[in-house]
Order: C-alpha cells, then structure tokens, then sequence
C-alpha cells in the first residue's frame, strides 16, 4: 500500500506516462485506396504508339517518329556500339529521313505488359523488315501527363536480330573474323597494286585489282565507281583494246548517273566521259575499215560537239584545247595542232595524258625537240596509273619508227 503522501506525485506521473504512450503508439491508417487499371485499354492505346512509331518511318516523318520518345529515351541498335541518346540518334537518323525513306518494320507478333499502377508499360515484338531480315523490338513506355488519361512515350527501345539457335555458329564465326577495311582504304591498295602492275607491263593483273572495287562502288554517293572504270578505259587502251575502253566509257557514265553526286558536280565529272568518247572514237576512226570510216569520223566529231557544248560554258580551257589537238594530229593537219597546243601551257598542265597529245602535237608541226622535251617531263612524273600506260605508248610508237 503506497503511503499518502507519495499518492500525488505518483499519480501526476502515472498519467504524464500515459500521455506518452498515447503520443507514441501509431494512428490508425486510412484504407488504401484501390488503383484501378484498365490493362485492355492501356495495351491498345500502347499497340498504337508502336504502330505509329513504324508507320512514321516507313514514311519519312522523322518528326512524328521522335515524337514518340521521352526525352532522354535510349535507343539500342543492333550494333554494339549503339546505344544512342535521342539528339545522338536523331542525327544519326536525319539522313535517311532527309532522303526520304528511312527504315519499313511492321510487328507480327507483339506482347505487352502493364505495371500494377498503370504507368508503365514493357512490350517485346516480333518484326518482319525491308533490310534487316527477322528482327526483334523490346523496350518500356512511360505514361506522360497530357490530354484525358495521359500519352505514352517510350524511354527504351531495343532493337535486336533474330539468329536461329542452329546458325549461330556461322554467325559468330563470321563475328570473329577481323573487320574488313573501309572502301577507300581498300581502294587506295588496289590503285597501287594495279599501278605496279602496269609498270610491270601486266595490264590484265592491273584491271583485275579495279574491277571488283568498281563493281562494289557502283550506286554509291560519290564518284569512285566512275573513277575506277575511268582508269579501266586507259587500261584498255594501252592494252589495244580500244572497244574494250569505250565499253569502259559507258560503264562510268552510267555509275555516275546512279551516283548521288549534287548536279553541278556531276556535269563537272561528266566532262571526262565526254572527252574520253571523243578521244576514243577517233582512234576506232582511224583504224575503221575504208568503207566505215566517214561514218566513223562523224561519230567522233558528233561526240567531240558533245564534249565542246558542255565544256565551253565550264571553262575547260586545257581540255578543250588538247581535244582540238589531238583531233588535228590524227587529221594530219599539223598547223592546227600546233595552234591548238599553244593555248596550253606544258609547265602547269600537270595531266599526263595532256602531255602526251601535246608531244604528238609538237611532232605533227614538225618541232620534235619540245616534243621531246614534254616526252621528257611524262618520264620524270610522279608515279601514278597513268604514267606507265603513257610511257608503254610513247615506247611503242618510238620503237614503230624505227
């Protein structure tokens, strides 16, 4: 029995520690509220997007496409290298929509999954594609405040090929292998193997090493495909085999015309097929059976025409020139390939193929020192494909005169 005098301190703090534990002891929690998630509707509305984001780049509406990324949303490609952000992806995608197509995939198989409160959703899609072969979309889609019941908005897309389990093999074989160079690096070899080879006097071997490159440059953006049947015709040439060249000749204008070089530099490149026709048919002129040969002069002049009308307006002055002289050497008009070759002057005319009209030039007027000279400075060139053609010519007509 507790004494009186301690009954009110006592009780002071017996309800002070009932105060605290009143104070410390939880609160009774409201009832969650239950989320509702219609997942039919938001699957549909999520199908939708996908299809778009598809049906945008089959058409080229690069900005519907990316309107159907979130912000910093990642884009992972097929190489390893690319996992793009969106301003990294979408210059790396502007080209191909600037061109006006850029990538056709359509879903044939596709599975969507809603989170338990609605504002994700994770998908995985089969799809059928123009270039790639069978392929696989996966990623996850965010629901963005906006208009009704918000947008969706991709965060992540993952695009993927397909490899049947019992390809792999192959595959990674082909993985494993070191990476083949680039074109031009390619290119530059085969140019050297091919001028050694025709210092070497193999002019078949020479063509061999251009044609496989030519045949891989056809229809690309730049002009190397006309390039490399350009320097097929003067292999051809110097072989003999003038229909052969000429044959060369259309190749490359036809490469130049599937190339996707700006207009202005494709005329500008298209003056050497001009000139190269020309030059070509008056030599099969020359060696035309009598009867043919008025005929075959006129084609020769009708291209030579050809070449003037666009050259002159471009101010192709060392080539309209040496055209001329060239036309008048094989005309036996000595006077007029002297005038011709005049109007070029040798010490800045680097083209060696310039240079050699120009030496039958001088010796059609009858002035075979500067002839000489010129013969001189083509053996005293640079090294390049050009050089031991011209120099197996000029040895071929020396030794002719003898």
């Amino acid at each position: 029995m507790v004494d009186a005098a301690f009954r009110g301190p006592l009780a002071v703090l017996a309800v002070a520690g009932s105060l605290l534990a009143c104070e410390s002891a939880p609160l009774p929690k409201a009832p969650a509220a239950t989320v509702t998630v219609d997942r039919d509707a938001a699957s549909r509305a999520v199908g939708l997007e996908l299809d778009d984001l598809h049906e945008a780049a089959a058409k080229a509406d690069e900005s519907r496409y990316f309107g159907h990324f979130a912000n910093d949303a990642v884009f992972l490609g097929t190489d390893g290298t690319e996992r793009w952000d969106m301003p990294a992806f979408r210059a790396f995608a502007h080209p191909h929509f600037a061109a006006g197509k850029a990538w056709t995939f359509h879903a044939s198989r596709r599975a969507i999954t809603i989170s338990d409160d609605g504002h994700f959703a994770y998908f995985d899609e089969d799809l059928v594609t123009e270039k790639l072969g069978p392929a696989r979309g996966s990623g996850v889609l965010s629901l963005h405040p906006g208009s009704g019941s918000g947008l969706w908005k991709i965060e992540q897309y993952n695009l993927t090929l397909t490899i049947p389990n019992e390809r792999f093999a192959e595959v990674r074989a082909l993985i494993d292998k070191p990476a083949p160079l680039p074109f031009a690096e390619r290119g530059r070899a085969a140019y050297a193997r091919a001028t050694a080879r025709a210092a070497q006097g193999d002019l078949a071997g020479a063509e061999r090493e251009l044609g496989a490159l030519a045949e891989e440059a056809d229809g690309a953006e730049d002009d190397a495909a006309f390039w490399l049947h350009n320097q097929k015709t003067w292999l051809r040439w110097a072989a003999g085999d003038l229909a052969g060249a000429l044959d060369e000749v259309d190749r490359a204008k036809g490469a130049l015309a599937r190339s996707k070089l700006p207009a202005e530099a494709r005329a500008r490149t298209g003056l050497h097929e001009k000139w190269d026709r020309a030059y070509l048919l008056l030599e099969l002129a020359a060696k035309a059976p009598p009867g043919l040969r008025v005929e075959a002069n006129r084609a020769a002049d009708a291209a030579r025409a050809d070449y003037e009308a666009a050259a002159t307006p471009q101010g192709d002055h060392d080539g309209l020139a040496v055209l001329s002289a060239f036309f008048a050497v094989r005309r036996n008009n000595g006077k007029q390939a002297l005038e011709a070759a005049s109007r070029v002057n040798p010490e800045t005319d680097t083209d060696l193929q310039d240079l050699y009209v120009l030496s039958l030039a001088y010796d059609s007027a009858k002035q075979p020192a500067r002839a000489e000279e010129i013969r001189r400075r083509i053996r005293d060139a640079k090294e390049y494909l050009m050089k031991p053609l011209i120099v197996r010519q000029m040895d071929a007509e020396r030794a002719a005169k003898k």
